[in-house]
């Protein structure tokens, strides 16, 4: 079957301004051009497109999926198995996000007794539902889908004294960095290092396999997206994710 630009357009949910630019950068061509200078799409084109909007949804960038779809080795199944990991992970994070939910209401019905570390296990489930939410994307983006699963997963096996320590060490954290905006910042210094040791201490927490290289990564996405900066730009008398990563930056290659 064959489709003209506006009709493959409506079959695929996009606009046809995205199917000319996709032929413009030479990443979704037409099958043929007719003699009226109509783009014309094949099936072929139509697998190709359902490829290229699989890999968009896993927040791939237009100019990577182009070098995966180029290489020899690439195999349409690849990106299919991603995001079916991806979507098998977000429903068994709703399902037992629903599980808790339902106990917490039953509980507050008066049904049901809650230990305190029942509560804490429903406010974890709410913060990795949140935390996909905002910043999922931009992590499975850098990371990868199973790095990222790995994260959920052992962040949903935190203990309630674990959540408070990484809570101690992020107050550490901003009240050193709010003392370092206030002079001029000079690397090294011990307040400096009182702050990355902070920062250092709760990633260690937070996430389960600690590297140098994670760390500063992991300050330079905080900088790069507006998202993660503002977590701790807001949290500051002033900006201080620009301060942040240059800190660790130094003390991870230092």
């Amino acid at each position: 079957m064959e489709y003209q630009i506006q009709q493959l357009a409506k079959l695929a949910g996009v606009s046809s301004r995205t199917l000319r630019y996709y032929d413009e950068i030479d990443l979704l061509p037409p099958h043929r051009v007719s003699a009226a200078g109509y783009r014309i799409y094949s099936t072929i084109e139509v697998d190709r497109l359902q490829q290229i909007l699989s890999y968009r949804a896993l927040g791939i960038p237009l100019a990577e999926i182009k070098k995966i779809m180029e290489d020899p080795r690439y195999h349409a199944a690849d990106v299919l198995k991603r995001q079916l990991a991806h979507v098998e992970n977000e429903l068994a994070q709703l399902e037992m996000q629903k599980k808790h939910l339902k106990k917490t209401l039953a509980y507050y019905k008066g049904e049901v007794q809650m230990n305190d570390q029942e509560k804490f296990e429903t406010w974890k489930q709410q913060q990795l539902s949140k935390n996909e939410k905002l910043y999922g994307k931009e992590i499975r983006k850098h990371y990868g889908d199973e790095q990222a699963n790995r994260a959920q997963q052992h962040w949903g096996k935190l203990s309630a004294a674990q959540y408070q320590a990484m809570q101690a060490a992020e107050s550490e954290l901003l009240d050193a960095l709010d003392k370092l905006l206030a002079k001029e910042v000079e690397l090294p210094s011990p307040l400096a290092e009182k702050a990355f040791q902070a920062h250092r201490r709760w990633l260690m927490l937070a996430a389960p396999d600690y590297t140098p290289a994670y760390h500063r990564a992991l300050a330079q996405m905080y900088a790069a997206d507006e998202r993660f900066a503002a977590y701790y730009n807001q949290k500051t008398e002033k900006y201080s994710v620009e301060l942040l990563q240059k800190i660790i930056e130094y003390y991870t290659t230092h």
